[in-house]
């Protein structure tokens, strides 16, 4: 590992240079056997991506992924270290933004992170700073074509470009719905530039999200926040989307990505009986017709393409028809913009049976659009929600792409449980008023304080460095993770008591870990694998807090 330092150490630099000058002529050195310790916070809004599985059931966290920076403020993003090599360590992202940023709400920094890799449905986040001291941290679900999410399912096949071939997305145990994508005879695949690829066959493969589960909705390749949507009309502009159904078509021929074709191929997507038509606030039936759009997972843009057309099988079911001439995602969806105030943070001002600190990461939120006529949709999650008595810290940045003439309902959940424990009024999102949130949470668990001290060592010179750096927890019991961010090596936060913690933190492409219980008695950090954390824990019994010491050694500190 390279701990990049310079930007610390360059006034240190001078300062050394400058007593060395003095005492030269005495051949005094006047740190001799001196160990310096320097700090390191001078990046902007640190943030931290976590890409998890977004089937509940899975052990194993993603791995092998890519990723790629894009938007209008791609140049400002950094990565940990301070440079643009966007590696991600395991399945954790930490960036931070240019040092000289001033973010706000009338001048958000936006940029979207495409993700990939073998096995997985490509897609992105789109990312809003409005202040530069804000430390934010997001859960990315990603769809295992092997293991997808309940409520979708996979389908893939090689198929004849000669003869013409259909594919098939089967219905599952929770998901009622089929789709197919057929291609023509004759048909000829083309790649980026438009030149046709030369091939007789075609690898594909086909992910149906449907709309009757919570995983499918959640894993929705872009989310439902759409900041990039490129209207039929040559215009751009931002809103929200509510789905009537997604598929995620991926195609290789000749081991070349296909984008295009010299004849559209025929796209039908199941639609759910129990769908609501937001426009009519009737289900969807035979004849209705829904909005399509295409999705560039690379960028994060939605582009209008036209209308499907609803038709009802002998069996009852129904199915929306479309042609795509290119290939990408297809989305059915009712699409509507947002407010002016795009920006807004919205906050939740909470009531609740909790006054003493809780892991804000055991509860979460799930925002809902209210149409006028009263059905709900599911829009967008907060991944970590602080239930105490009196906190108006929960945001929800860019309120103002919900639509304008809807409303939005949050639902508050336990992670023990997943029992609902709180909901809202239905509210205005393009207010800025705080949100009344009466939250009763039951059979709480004992919680501690803990305070971290974190310091790099280096091995190869007399220098400690107090890094400023993401710390994780993960809760092999629970299967949960809990995340703080260290400002030069300091960080505090509240996690169980008497609980065994793997906690790691990361930098430059590398991470370290550590084993360490929390609790009333002095323990020992354990080593975790690769590279490892040690230190110790101590416990003050008037202030009832935790107070860690932590280090790891690097040995090309420069």
């Amino acid at each position: 590992m390279k701990l990049k330092y310079r930007n610390y150490i360059r006034p240190i630099f001078y300062t050394i240079f400058g007593l060395f000058v003095v005492f030269a002529c005495q051949k005094i050195n006047p740190f001799e056997d001196v160990e310096l310790t320097v700090n390191t916070d001078i990046y902007k809004a640190p943030i931290l991506l976590r890409f998890v599985d977004g089937n509940a059931d899975a052990t194993k966290v993603p791995e092998g992924l890519t990723v790629t920076i894009s938007g209008p403020d791609k140049s400002l993003v950094l990565d940990d270290a301070g440079g643009k090599d966007y590696t991600v360590i395991g399945n954790v992202l930490p960036l931070v933004l240019n040092k000289n940023v001033k973010p706000s709400e009338a001048n958000p920094i936006e940029f979207t992170v495409a993700v990939s890799g073998v096995g997985y449905v490509s897609t992105s986040k789109t990312i809003t700073v409005v202040s530069a001291d804000s430390t934010l941290a997001f859960d990315v679900p990603l769809t295992s074509v092997a293991s997808p999410p309940h409520g979708t399912a996979a389908a893939t096949s090689v198929l004849s470009l000669t003869t013409g071939s259909t594919i098939n997305v089967p219905a599952t145990a929770d998901k009622a719905e089929t789709a197919q994508i057929t291609i023509a005879p004759g048909t000829q695949v083309k790649n980026a530039t438009g030149n046709v690829i030369n091939a007789t066959t075609v690898k594909t493969q086909v992910v149906q999200y449907g709309t009757e589960t919570q995983e499918a909705l959640t894993s929705f390749p872009g989310g439902f926040a759409a900041e990039n949507v490129a209207m039929q009309n040559g215009t751009t502009t931002e809103g929200s989307f509510i789905t009537g159904g997604f598929v995620a078509v991926d195609m290789e021929a000749e081991g070349k990505k296909v984008t295009s074709f010299s004849k559209p191929i025929d796209v039908k997507v199941g639609v759910s009986t129990e769908l609501e038509n937001p426009e009519t606030g009737q289900k969807v039936h035979e004849g209705d017709k829904i909005p399509t759009w295409s999705y560039d997972s690379e960028t994060g843009e939605w582009k209008e393409e036209g209308e499907a057309i609803v038709t009802k099988g002998a069996d009852g079911k129904l199915t929306a028809t479309f042609k795509a001439a290119h290939l990408s995602y297809w989305n059915l969806d009712w699409y509507y913009r947002g407010c002016s105030n795009r920006s807004t943070t919205l906050k939740f001002r909470v009531a609740s049976n909790i006054n003493t600190y809780t892991n804000s990461y055991d509860f979460y939120g799930y925002l809902y659009l209210v149409a006028p006529n009263g059905s709900r949709s599911y829009y967008t999650s907060i991944s970590n929600f602080d239930v105490l008595n009196g906190n108006l810290n929960n945001g929800f940045i860019n309120a103002g792409r919900a639509p304008n003439n809807f409303r939005v309902q949050l639902d508050i959940f336990s992670r023990n449980s997943s029992a609902l424990i709180g909901r809202s009024a239905a509210f205005d999102p393009c207010s800025s008023t705080p949100v009344n949130v009466n939250v009763s949470v039951p059979n709480i668990p004992p919680y501690i304080n803990i305070d971290i001290d974190f310091t790099v060592k280096c091995s190869n010179k007399t220098l400690n460095i107090k890094p400023s750096t993401w710390v994780d927890f993960y809760d092999s019991i629970d299967r949960r993770w809990a995340s703080t961010y260290a400002r030069s090596g300091k960080a505090s936060t509240t996690l169980r008591e008497g609980r065994s913690y793997t906690f790691y933190t990361y930098y430059d492409g590398k991470s370290y870990s550590g084993r360490v219980t929390f609790g009333k008695n002095s323990s020992t950090i354990v080593t975790s694998g690769g590279i490892g954390i040690t230190g110790n824990t101590s416990y003050n019994a008037s202030t009832g807090r935790v107070s860690v010491l932590a280090s790891y050694t690097a040995n090309d500190c420069k």
